[in-house]
């Protein structure tokens, strides 16, 4: 856990100590800092998938858990982040500005295995911690002298860890047999990866020191940690019963809105 927070410290200062750098080197427009909610919707993040073979002590057969196609959800996750900025008047109508978002949010998943010698499905239901970060360079079109639209692109990044799972079996007919709230071995206690990002935004100026923005962040990463197509189980997560996984890399479409302040 101690690591996992040393990482987590970081990977924030990192962030920071790269928008300070870009502040010194180029900056003399505004400076914004604000809160932000939203949802992050998965993209493309179905985890890699494996099933051994199993000794059944009551059939003395091997057996194994078949995963249920099409049964893999991810959930909608809800999002809380900090926003930080600056922007710079280039004309009447334009500015050019630096802006990321440092957050953090739950990422659920759940999937169904079958066991083929009785027919029962349990439905494993996982949890983890997502930590992530985007910042980049955006071009803003002001269409009133408050209300500006926003196009962008930059970098992303994201720590993964502190899973959990829990598990619901039940028969043929859909009756609960069993369920255990914590499942055993869990997840490994991180992954992390890299990648990039591009924002669609509009904001809006109340005051001189006050504002509102509503931004859409596609990330995209291409790199994750957690991605094992070598099929190595040493290397994923178990979730018992012969069952592994490895976390799949962090793509999601972010909506998010933000409430600031800027100087």
């Amino acid at each position: 856990m101690k690591k996992i927070a040393l990482l987590a410290l970081l990977f924030v200062a990192s962030v920071f100590g790269k928008v300070n750098a870009q502040y010194i080197v180029f900056w003399d427009g505004d400076m914004r800092f604000g809160f932000t909610g939203g949802v992050s919707i998965p993209v493309s993040s179905m985890p890699e998938i494996i099933c051994e073979d199993l000794w059944d002590y009551t059939t003395n057969i091997y057996t194994k858990m078949q995963f249920v196609e099409g049964s893999y959800k991810p959930a909608l996750m809800p999002t809380f982040k900090i926003y930080f900025g600056m922007e710079k008047e280039i004309s009447r109508d334009l500015a050019f500005g630096f802006q990321g978002w440092i957050g953090y949010g739950k990422k659920k998943w759940d999937a169904d295995f079958v066991n083929p010698l009785d027919m029962n499905t349990t439905t494993y239901s996982v949890s983890s911690t997502v930590v992530d970060a985007n910042e980049g360079i955006y071009l803003a079109y002001y269409l009133t002298d408050d209300l500006s639209l926003s196009f962008g692109a930059g970098i992303s990044e994201y720590f993964d860890f502190t899973g959990t799972a829990s598990a619901v079996t039940r028969s043929a007919t859909g009756v609960e047999l069993m369920s255990n709230n914590n499942v055993g071995d869990k997840t490994s206690p991180f992954d992390l990866g890299f990648g990039g990002m591009l924002t669609l935004g509009v904001n809006y100026r109340v005051t001189d020191a006050f504002f509102i923005g509503a931004n859409a962040v596609y990330q995209k990463s291409f790199f994750g940690s957690g991605s094992f197509s070598s099929g190595d189980t040493f290397f994923m997560n178990s979730l018992g019963n012969g069952i592994y996984y490895s976390n799949p890399a962090f793509n999601a479409i972010q909506v998010l809105a933000t409430v600031g302040f800027r100087w």
